[in-house]
C-alpha cells in the first residue's frame, strides 16, 4: 500500500488514510478504511483504478454512500470516491452528468431547463453512478427510463466504453454493473422531454412533501432497506409481522415507515446486520416471503 500512496502523490491524486466508515455512508456506521482516494477528473479516476488493479489492492467505488455500510472491523483496501466528478451539462433535451453528481442536483438542473422525467430522483439521496448501479427509482420512476448512455472505464482491460441503456441490463434495482465490477461508471447522458418548469417544480415539491411525511428522514439510514417483493410491499410485511420499533442495539425498525432500518443512535454494522436478518426470518416464518436486502456490506 505504501507504494500505491507514493504513486498517488506523484500523480497529484488526493487521498486520505484511516478514514472512519461512518463519515462515508448515510447510515453513519462502520469501521476505518485504510485508503480513501478522491480523483478530480476522469483521467485521475482512470489512473487511480489502474494503479489499484495493477497492485492487486481491493477497492470499491463509492458515490454518496447512501446504500452501503462498511464493516465494524473496517476495510483494508481502498474506497474510490466519485464525488468530485460532479459536473452537469445541458445539451438540448439532454443532461450529461458526472458519476458523482447527486441525483437531487440532476433533478434540479432538469427542472431549471424545463425538462421532465427526473422528478422522482429529487429525493433520492444518492449519486448518478450509484443510481445507475442499482437502477434507483421511486414513485414509479427509474433511472433506466431516463438514461440514454453512460461512459465507463473497464479497469481490467484498460479501455473506455460507451454503454447504451439497453447494454446495462436494467431490471428492478439491478444493472450489469453489479456483476461486472470491473466497469466504473464515469458519466451519463439522460434524454428527457420538454415540459413546463413550474409544473415540474410542483411535482418535485409534492414528492418531497410525501417523503417528509412518510419516511424517517430525521434519522441516519440507507433508505429503503429491502427490495419490493413481488405483489407486496416490504414495509407492510414488516409491520404486519409486528416489528415496527423493534431494535437490535442502536439499529431500529422505523415506527414511521417499517421499510426503513434506522440508526437511532450508537448503532454498529453488527446491529444493522443482526436486525436485518431478524426481520428476514420473522417475515419469512410468518408469510413465506424472503426479503432481499438492498444494502451492500463492504468487508
Amino acid at each position: 500500500m505504501d507504494g500505491v500512496k507514493k504513486i498517488l502523490r506523484k500523480l497529484n491524486i488526493q487521498f486520505e488514510e484511516n478514514v472512519s466508515g461512518a463519515r462515508l455512508t448515510s447510515f453513519c456506521v462502520g469501521g476505518g478504511v485504510a485508503l480513501v482516494i478522491k480523483p478530480r477528473s476522469i483521467e485521475q479516476m482512470r489512473d487511480a483504478l489502474t494503479l489499484l488493479e495493477e497492485n492487486e489492492v481491493g477497492y470499491h467505488l463509492l458515490g454518496r454512500g447512501s446504500n452501503v455500510v462498511i464493516s465494524d472491523a473496517g476495510y483494508g483496501g481502498a474506497i474510490v470516491l466519485t464525488s468530485l466528478l460532479n459536473d452537469i451539462i445541458s445539451d438540448g433535451n439532454a443532461l450529461i452528468a458526472g458519476a458523482g453528481a447527486t441525483l437531487r442536483a440532476l433533478a434540479v438542473e432538469a427542472q431549471k431547463n424545463s425538462l421532465t422525467g427526473l422528478e422522482f430522483a429529487h429525493g433520492i439521496p444518492g449519486s448518478v453512478g450509484g443510481g445507475i448501479y442499482m437502477n434507483a427509482g421511486a414513485y414509479g420512476g427509474e433511472i433506466s427510463k431516463a438514461l440514454s448512455s453512460c461512459e465507463c472505464y473497464d479497469v481490467k482491460n484498460g479501455v473506455f466504453l460507451k454503454l447504451n441503456s439497453q447494454d446495462c441490463d436494467f431490471s428492478y434495482r439491478h444493472s450489469v454493473f453489479q456483476e461486472r465490477r470491473e466497469l466504473a461508471v464515469l458519466s451519463a447522458r439522460f434524454e428527457l422531454e420538454r415540459g413546463d418548469g413550474d409544473a415540474i417544480l410542483e411535482k418535485m415539491n409534492d414528492l418531497r412533501a410525501s417523503r417528509l411525511s412518510k419516511q424517517p428522514l430525521e434519522y441516519p439510514s440507507a433508505g429503503s432497506t429491502f427490495k419490493r417483493p413481488k405483489d407486496n410491499f416490504a414495509g407492510k410485511l414488516i409491520e404486519d409481522a409486528g416489528l415496527k420499533g423493534y431494535c437490535v442495539g442502536g439499529a431500529c425498525v422505523s415506527e414511521k415507515h417499517a421499510g426503513f432500518v434506522i440508526n437511532k443512535g450508537g448503532a454498529t454494522v453488527s446491529d444493522v446486520a443482526g436486525l436485518i436478518e431478524h426481520i428476514r426470518k420473522e417475515v419469512n416464518d410468518k408469510f413465506g416471503v424472503l426479503l432481499e436486502c438492498e444494502i451492500e456490506f463492504i468487508e
